[in-house]
């Protein structure tokens, strides 16, 4: 059985422990990711990988994760103070059992915020949290543009090769029938020096979509976390889809992409800011208990004396306003402000480029109309018939040349266009935030 004197140790000690047990807990948000429809599979299975590889996008996860944990922590009480003091005790003898006063003092004290401070404190880091929480699925979005930005740059570095490969063949074929015509007096030998120069800027050119192709494939591995010189299968042919996409609902999609409202939680962040910062017009509080244990009196007194037990209660007046309070009030102001007018910079920005991309758009789908229903089949067809008109004599040189030219550049502007398109569109679904309704691709 433990003895009162041990019980009176026990009773002490156990006011330093008041109030420590605390609990925590954490938790996480995932986001859903795209669906990614009407995307090539290959290019599907890019996107996921970046999405999970990304180093950009580990570092705003963090960020995010890292702000989650202060919402806790924010709202949370400081740490009690624990003490241990020896009262009167006296110093000619530095005995505990010569004076009625001289006491072994256990003390634990709190400090408690004023009502509504703890809880604005959690709010304001609830709102950064979620302000870095949307700017995480924002890098995300911007990731996956990327990725598909640079698919469809990869993809037209191949349809460039193979139309620049069939080009080559061509002036090969012609260089042969010129140094052939030119062979019996039916050509001239500028003819045939044109034909070589020109075959030799196809070789130059196809070394050149060879260096664009590795600078794309780099492009993408780094994407994903990969090391540049990873291999990477060749992408699907791009292809004319139609424009089915209205201003209006672009505009209206914007309003909701994760920056603009990571930029909204920033603003509502310093509202809650600022009505902290109005709370501390009013005081904290700080109470305490303590337990003073005190010995049994030497003789002749000889008597046991009764411990002593005391609490406090202690506030902050909060006298310091024009020095101290109210300009920190301003100050939290002037952040709301500029919260603001960040939102609305931004929204601006981000409407003038939804519509600049939009009416890319638009162009880009008037000139793949264009070009695919009528300049390509005509040059095409002009190109064709001149390598043979030009082996009988019945086309000059310059003539084929220009025909040859024209059927080229159409069918390489083609690709661009389309490449254009498909990169304006990828950006298109950065800027607004979601992905855009894919028609699938094909003859228009």
């Amino acid at each position: 059985m433990v003895k009162c004197s041990q019980c009176r140790y026990v009773l002490a000690v156990g006011v330093l422990w008041l109030g420590l047990g605390l609990g925590h807990g954490a938790g996480s948000q995932a986001w859903a990711q795209t669906t990614n429809v009407g995307l090539p599979p290959d290019l599907q299975a890019l996107i996921a990988e970046s999405l999970k590889a990304n180093p950009e996008i580990k570092q705003k996860s963090q960020l995010k994760a890292a702000a989650q944990e202060t919402i806790k922590p924010a709202g949370s009480l400081d740490n009690p103070q624990a003490g241990f003091a020896l009262l009167n005790l006296p110093t000619d003898t530095w005995s505990f059992a010569q004076e009625p006063m001289t006491q072994k003092a256990f003390s634990l004290s709190q400090k408690i915020p004023f009502p509504g401070k703890r809880r604005l404190r959690s709010e304001v880091a609830e709102e950064q949290a979620r302000s870095d929480d949307l700017a995480y699925k924002d890098k995300m979005n911007e990731v996956r543009a990327l990725v598909i930005q640079r698919y469809w740059s990869l993809a037209l570095t191949y349809s460039g090769y193979d139309i620049t490969e069939r080009n080559k063949q061509f002036w090969e074929q012609v260089v042969q029938v010129a140094e052939t015509r030119y062979s019996v007096g039916q050509a001239r030998q500028p003819d045939v020096l044109q034909a070589q120069v020109e075959l030799g800027n196809y070789l130059n050119r196809l070394l050149q979509w060879r260096q664009r192709q590795e600078s794309f494939v780099a492009d993408l591995n780094a994407l994903r976390s990969q090391p540049p010189q990873t291999p990477m299968p060749k992408p699907q042919a791009l292809k004319a889809r139609p424009l089915n996409l209205k201003l209006a609902d672009l505009l209206a999609q914007a309003k909701s992409r994760p920056q603009l409202e990571a930029f909204k939680a920033l603003i509502t962040r310093q509202d809650k800011a600022v009505e902290l910062a109005r709370k501390d017009y009013y005081p904290d509080f700080n109470v305490g208990v303590a337990y003073g244990l005190r010995e049994k009196l030497d003789p002749p007194v000889n008597r046991n004396q009764a411990d002593f037990f005391t609490t406090t209660f202690m506030l902050d007046i909060p006298i310091w306003r024009g020095s101290k309070i109210e300009p920190k009030i301003r100050e939290q102001l002037e952040r709301k402000g500029a919260a603001q007018e960040a939102y609305n910079a931004f929204w601006d920005r981000l409407g003038a480029a939804v519509k600049d991309r939009f009416v890319k758009l638009q162009r880009l789908d008037q000139q793949i109309t264009l070009y695919d229903r009528g300049i390509i089949p005509q040059a095409r067809q002009a190109a064709s018939a001149s390598l043979a008109d030009y082996s009988v004599g019945q086309l000059d040189f310059a003539r084929m040349y220009q025909n040859q030219i024209a059927a080229f550049n159409a069918d390489l502007a083609l690709q661009e266009f389309l490449k254009d398109f498909e990169e304006n569109w990828a950006e298109l679904e950065w800027l607004v935030g979601a992905e855009l309704p894919r028609s699938a691709g094909g003859s228009k």
